[in-house]
Order: C-alpha cells, then sequence, then structure tokens
C-alpha cells in the first residue's frame, strides 16, 4: 500500500511539471469547434462531481475515481472518494485517499481527521492518533467551522480509548461537548468512556460512532 502511495505522489510531481511547461507556451485561440467540445467537457465533469459529492456509494465511488484520473490535484475529489471508500467499509483504501488529499494540501484538517478514523479502524491507533493531533493543530491555527473541531475531538477520543488512555479519551470528548453541547455522538460515546474508566479495561467491541 505504501508503494502506491509514492507511485501516486511521482505521478502527481510529474503531472504538475507537464502543466508548468504548457503554461509557459503560447497557446492559440480555440476554434469554435474546439469550444464546443470543451463546453462538453465541462458540462461532464460537472456531472462526475455532482454524483461523487452527492453519493456514498458505488455510482459515487465511480464518478470520483473518474473525476481523480482526469485530475490527480484535488484535494477536495480525493477526500470525497476516501469518505465513499470509508462508508463501503474499505479503510485502507479511504487511508490512502485521505493521505493523498493531505499530501496535496497539507493544512487539509477535516482530511487529517478523515485519516485518523481510517486508521482507526485498520487499529493503527498511533498513527490514527498522530493525524488527529495534526487536524487539531491546523484547526486550532485557523479560521475553520466547528464541525471540523467537532469531527477531530471526537475521533481523537475514540482513538485515546483504544490505547487505553480513558481519561484523555474523556476530556477529549468534554471538549467536543464544550463547542456543542447538545452532540449526540459525543454524548454517547462519552458513556462508554465512563463505563471504561469505572471497569478499567477495554471493550473488546467497537460501539463507539463515529
Amino acid at each position: 500500500m505504501k508503494i502506491l502511495f509514492k507511485i501516486g505522489l511521482v505521478l502527481l510531481i510529474g503531472l504538475c511539471n507537464l502543466s508548468a511547461v504548457s503554461a509557459s507556451r503560447a497557446a492559440p485561440a480555440p476554434t469554435a469547434a474546439q469550444q464546443a467540445v470543451d463546453q462538453e467537457n465541462i458540462a461532464q465533469d460537472e456531472s462526475l462531481k455532482s454524483v461523487c459529492f452527492s453519493k456514498a456509494d458505488l455510482e459515487g465511488l465511480e464518478s470520483c475515481k473518474k473525476l481523480v484520473f482526469q485530475d490527480r490535484s484535488d484535494s477536495r475529489v480525493w477526500n470525497q472518494l476516501g469518505r465513499i471508500y470509508y462508508a463501503l467499509e474499505s479503510y485502507g483504501e479511504a487511508y490512502l485517499s485521505f493521505k493523498y488529499a493531505t499530501a496535496l494540501r497539507t493544512d487539509y484538517a477535516i482530511a487529517w481527521a478523515n485519516a485518523c478514523a481510517a486508521l482507526n479502524q485498520l487499529q493503527d491507533y498511533e498513527r490514527a492518533l498522530s493525524a488527529c493531533d495534526k487536524s487539531l493543530e491546523l484547526v486550532s491555527a485557523s479560521e475553520t467551522s466547528d464541525d471540523e473541531r467537532i469531527v477531530a475531538w471526537n475521533n481523537k477520543a475514540i482513538v485515546l480509548y483504544f490505547l487505553g488512555r480513558y481519561q484523555e479519551s474523556l476530556d477529549a470528548l468534554d471538549n467536543t461537548l464544550s463547542i456543542k453541547p447538545d452532540n449526540l455522538e459525543a454524548k454517547l460515546n462519552r458513556i462508554l468512556v465512563l463505563h471504561a474508566l469505572a471497569h478499567e479495561k477495554p471493550s473488546k467491541d467497537n460501539n463507539f460512532v463515529l
């Protein structure tokens, strides 16, 4: 899986270099026929984006894959591709997609939080924790939506739980609830963490709400 990711990065650098070269040359004025083709391509791209960003199923997956095949430099599409893979329980592919999104845009806080969730499902808890910490570092240093902060804190709480660090997990959930006191997922997760604290042993079942 690491090899595939490195190959992807090499291809991305290659595409960037090619676009830089082509941009330096004077392009001829498009003909009427070329303009018609361009308009058709734009319409097709918009249709693919509509399906990619609205459906977390196989149809959405295929649309997102077509988009990244056409343009590997759109971090938002890579993040959405990861979300669909995650929904389909393909966590390895989800992580690679989120990782690609963060490689393209290192300050993509929600993609880091999503990578944390995927790594958690892969039981790679230490790397998941690092991804969540990176997301929280980014959201604290910029003006982001409360939703992004909630996702990052909630995901970190879940990772800490599986690392057996229950008090830290509880603190993370309290941070989530300080942002949105009526967040149902955080409330449910907090009950599980309190139960673990009372019994001081990790649950074998993943009952958390992601």
